[in-house]
C-alpha cells in the first residue's frame, strides 16, 4: 500500500515476496520449494535484511492461492452473482488490488483482479448506498441526537464516530472506489477524484 512508516516495524514487517500457487502445488512442493529458496538466500538484498517473515522463511511467504482467497474475499473466483458480490467484505478488497502481480501464468488472480477493478456492477452499489444511508441516518445522525437529548455521553461519542465513518464510506461507494480498513483511510480519502475535496475539512473539523 505503500504507507509504511516509522512505526510499521513492530509487527510483519520486513522485505519478502508473497508467492501464491495452486493449492495442489502448494501440498505437494511448498517443502522443497522452501528448502531451495532457504538455502539460497543472502542474509541481506539492497541493504535490507532479510529477517524472519510472518510466514514461511525470511524473504518469502508462500501460500495456497485459494486458502489465500477463500480468506480474504470469499472466493476462488471474480464474482458471478449479485450476491456474490455483495458477500465480499469491501475492505479486503484491498488485498487483492493493491501491489504489484509479478508472475501470473495460470492468469486466475490476474482475472479476479480485473473484475474487482471494474467495480460493483451497478445495482450492487445502488443497493449497498442505500444500505449505507440508513445506517447513517437511523444509527448515527439520529441515534446522536437521541443520545444527547438523554444526556447519554458514552453512545453520544459512539453514534458520532460510527456517523463519521459512513458518512466517509459513502463517499467512497459514490466516487466508486473500494474503501479501505479504517486505518488506511484517511490516507486514501484525499484520493478521491470528487468528494476528497469537499469532504476533507468537514471530516478533519
Amino acid at each position: 500500500l505503500r504507507l509504511d512508516d516509522q512505526y510499521s516495524s513492530d509487527h510483519h514487517w520486513g522485505l519478502r515476496i508473497n508467492a501464491l500457487m495452486p493449492d495442489q502445488l502448494f501440498k505437494h512442493k511448498s517443502e522443497e520449494i522452501i528448502q531451495v529458496v532457504e538455502a539460497n538466500l543472502p542474509d541481506t538484498f539492497q541493504g535490507h535484511s532479510l529477517r524472519e517473515g510472518l510466514v514461511g522463511i525470511r524473504g518469502l511467504a508462500i501460500g495456497s492461492l485459494e486458502q489465500y482467497l477463500s480468506q480474504t474475499i470469499g472466493l476462488d473466483h471474480p464474482p458471478e452473482t449479485y450476491q456474490e458480490w455483495l458477500n465480499v467484505p469491501e475492505e479486503d478488497i484491498t488485498h487483492i488490488i493493491n501491489g504489484e502481480i509479478w508472475y501470473d501464468p495460470s492468469g486466475q488472480f490476474s482475472a479476479i483482479r480485473q473484475a474487482f477493478n471494474s467495480y460493483y456492477p451497478e445495482p450492487v452499489r445502488l443497493r449497498r448506498i442505500a444500505h449505507w444511508c440508513r445506517y447513517f441516518s437511523g444509527m448515527g445522525s439520529y441515534a446522536l441526537k437521541r443520545a444527547l437529548l438523554r444526556e447519554n455521553e458514552y453512545y453520544a461519542v459512539v453514534a458520532f464516530a460510527k456517523a463519521i465513518r459512513w458518512g466517509v464510506q459513502l463517499a467512497f461507494m459514490l466516487d466508486k472506489q473500494y474503501y479501505p480498513y479504517d486505518k488506511w483511510i484517511m490516507a486514501f480519502l484525499p484520493r478521491l477524484p470528487r468528494l476528497a475535496e469537499p469532504l476533507l475539512p468537514i471530516v478533519n473539523e
